[in-house]
C-alpha cells in the first residue's frame, strides 16, 4: 500500500459530522480516499469487500441500525468488534459508554474519544496517528527493506504536533476512565451482593483493569523517553 491507497471510512448518521470530518481528512492529504456511511450495517458491507486503513465511528450510528437508542448499550461492543477485525476503529461517544469498549481499547484495536466540543479534533489526531503507523508498518515490511528502529519522535510527537496536547490528554484519560469505570462497576456489584463472593464477570473486569493499567504505564514511559529526546543535550 502507498499513501495514495490509504482509505478512511466514516460511520455516522450525522451528515454534518461526516462532511466536517471528510473535509479535515481530505484537506490534510488530498491523496486519501474517504468513504462515508450512516450505519454500522452499511460499514460492514464495505469492510467485507475492502478493508479501510482506519475507521472513524460515531456511536450514534450503532443506534441507527436499530431505529433508535433502544438496545444500544448491548450492541456497541459487538458493533465495534465486528469492524475492528478489519481495521482499527476510533470511536466518538458518550462518557457513560466508554467502559463497554475497555477490552478493545486495552487490546489496541480501538480508541474511545468522549464526546465534547473538541472530540472531533482529538479523534482526527488519533486517525492521523493510525494512518501513519499503518504506512510505517507497510514500509518496514516491504521486500528489500532493512529493518530499523523508527525514530520515536516521528511516530508519536511529530505525528500530532498541532493537536499534541489534546491527543496526550486522550492517551492518559482513555485508560484511566476505563480503569475507574470497571473498578466502580465491580465495587458496586460486590456491595450490592454483600455475600463475600466475587460477582459474575469479575475476573474479566479485573483483567481489563490490569491491561489498561499496563497500557497507561507504558504510555507514560514512552512519552517520558520521547520528552527526554526533545530536551537539548
Amino acid at each position: 500500500m502507498t499513501p495514495r491507497e490509504q482509505t478512511i471510512l466514516l460511520v455516522s448518521d450525522d451528515a454534518t459530522f461526516r462532511a466536517a470530518a471528510r473535509h479535515e481528512l481530505e484537506t490534510a492529504d488530498e491523496r486519501r480516499h474517504v468513504s462515508a456511511v450512516s450505519t454500522v450495517d452499511a460499514a460492514r458491507r464495505i469492510v467485507e469487500g475492502a478493508a479501510p486503513t482506519v475507521i472513524l465511528l460515531s456511536e450514534a450510528a450503532v443506534a441507527a441500525d436499530h431505529g433508535g437508542s433502544s438496545g444500544h448499550s448491548q450492541s456497541l461492543d459487538l458493533a465495534v468488534s465486528s469492524l475492528a477485525s478489519y481495521a482499527p476503529v476510533v470511536v466518538i461517544g458518550d462518557a457513560e459508554h466508554q467502559t463497554e469498549l475497555s477490552r478493545l481499547v486495552a487490546a489496541g484495536a480501538a480508541d474511545y474519544v468522549v464526546r465534547t466540543d473538541e472530540s472531533l479534533t482529538v479523534a482526527l489526531g488519533l486517525v492521523e496517528r493510525r494512518l501513519r503507523k499503518a504506512q510505517i508498518a507497510l514500509q518496514t515490511s516491504a521486500p528489500g527493506h532493512e529493518p530499523r528502529e523508527v525514530p520515536r519522535m516521528e511516530t508519536v510527537l511529530e505525528l500530532n504536533r498541532e493537536d499534541f496536547g489534546e491527543v496526550l490528554r486522550h492517551e492518559l484519560n482513555n485508560p484511566l476512565t476505563g480503569i475507574l469505570g470497571n473498578a466502580e462497576l465491580l465495587l458496586s456489584e460486590i456491595k450490592r451482593k454483600s455475600d463475600g463472593r466475587m460477582p459474575q464477570g469479575a475476573p474479566e473486569r479485573l483483567e481489563t483493569i490490569a491491561a489498561l493499567a499496563v497500557r497507561l504505564r507504558e504510555t507514560v514511559r514512552r512519552l517520558s523517553q520521547e520528552w527526554d529526546l526533545r530536551r537539548p543535550s
